[in-house]
């Protein structure tokens, strides 16, 4: 399976320059890192939140987790994470093939300040074998997410 369709769409229609990198088959960000021989800081990895108002994405380092506490001051609206149930009825899609762009789903995105550290970032792409590399900063322009510091080393 390729970069989703949707995705490079999105990411085509809006000039955002990106690298697709085939890989073996991953389920997790962590998996995604270690095979692609990359370090945890340099791959970030997409949560689904659900809330009271509706479904959020968070994106935050592969090495860290959600400080849902923080994540709910940011959303005004108490979130936690989104069951299985939410993805397939909501997103229509599985567990590990969601692309974290909120752009794809009409979704608001939350992103962890300790990725704008960094010049690119490493991002599933919709695929269990792929993930795309792109800037940082052709992200943000894209998504235009909310700022925050929400994750907590594991």
């Amino acid at each position: 399976m390729a970069i989703s369709s949707k995705l490079q769409k999105l990411l085509d229609s809006n000039k955002i320059k990106y690298q697709a990198i085939a890989h073996r088959k991953v389920f997790t960000a962590h998996d995604a890192a270690e095979t692609q021989h990359i370090k945890l800081a340099d791959v970030a990895k997409g949560v689904l939140l659900k809330g009271k108002k509706g479904l959020y994405f968070a994106v935050l380092p592969a090495g860290h987790n959600c400080d849902f506490k923080a994540l709910s001051k940011l959303a005004d609206d108490k979130v936690s994470m989104a069951k299985e149930k939410d993805i397939n009825l909501k997103l229509k899609t599985k567990v590990g093939l969601i692309a974290p762009f909120g752009k794809l789903y009409g979704l608001p995105l939350f992103l962890d300040k300790k990725i704008i550290k960094n010049k690119k970032v490493n991002l599933p792409a919709g695929s269990y074998t792929e993930s795309i590399i792109l800037s940082v900063k052709d992200y943000i322009k894209l998504e235009e997410p909310v700022l925050g510091n929400f994750s907590v080393k594991k």
